[in-house]
């Protein structure tokens, strides 16, 4: 029996990939180098994680904290909007299982987009991996572990490969990972037999 759900933030909650674009933009006129002209080409180059992004970029290795830095500074300018139908998805759901959101990015980031959009109140915790350098997969294993659930009591939600590689650390089977292909980009490829949905409604659908 389904006793918690894990939402990630970014690519599944909130539309905020277009904000990215513009935070890489700045690290890339910071170092003089070339960004995609389009987000779509900048999507391509994204790729498993920042790191691989910086990499194909061009920023040097040497440079990778500094423009962290400039990422962090960026992204919290931006308003990003939520998904059609997300909100919904939420509350049915919190009236049945407990809800928890793992993010990699900041807390500052994080905390006060979730308060706008009116969200804090759905969910148990939130746990913000950049503040302290955890990894999303050691976050949902404290989640299990903390809360007493078996991996099989719990769905994860995400939108990219690495979310998919979190969810297997912490120890849940693929029949119990939904990902979807309306974020920040998919590799399906790369994440095994997970279930694979296009919408939010899809979501509740798949869980329901």
């Amino acid at each position: 029996m389904i006793k918690a759900v894990i939402f990630d933030y970014d690519g599944v909650i909130v539309d905020s990939f277009a904000g990215v674009f513009l935070a890489y933009q700045k690290i890339c006129q910071h170092f003089q180098i070339v960004c995609p002209e389009n987000i779509e080409d900048f999507r391509k180059n994204y790729g498993y994680n920042y790191i691989e992004c910086l990499t194909n970029l061009g920023v040097a290795e040497k440079d990778f904290d500094e423009a962290q830095k400039i990422y962090q500074e960026e992204i919290v300018k931006v308003n990003h909007k939520i998904f059609t139908d997300i909100l919904e998805v939420i509350v049915e759901l919190s009236n049945r299982y407990k809800l928890y959101l793992v993010s990699a990015s900041h807390s500052t980031e994080v905390l006060p987009k979730i308060e706008r959009l009116c969200l804090t109140e759905y969910f148990e915790q939130i746990y913000c991996g950049a503040d302290q350098g955890i990894h999303k997969g050691i976050m949902m294993t404290n989640i299990i572990v903390e809360n007493s659930y078996s991996p099989e009591e719990v769905i994860s939600i995400g939108d990219r490969a690495i979310d998919y590689a979190a969810s297997k650390q912490a120890g849940l089977k693929d029949e119990n990972i939904i990902l979807v292909t309306y974020g920040w980009g998919l590799d399906t490829s790369l994440v095994g037999e997970a279930n694979i949905v296009d919408t939010p409604m899809e979501i509740l659908n798949f869980i329901n």
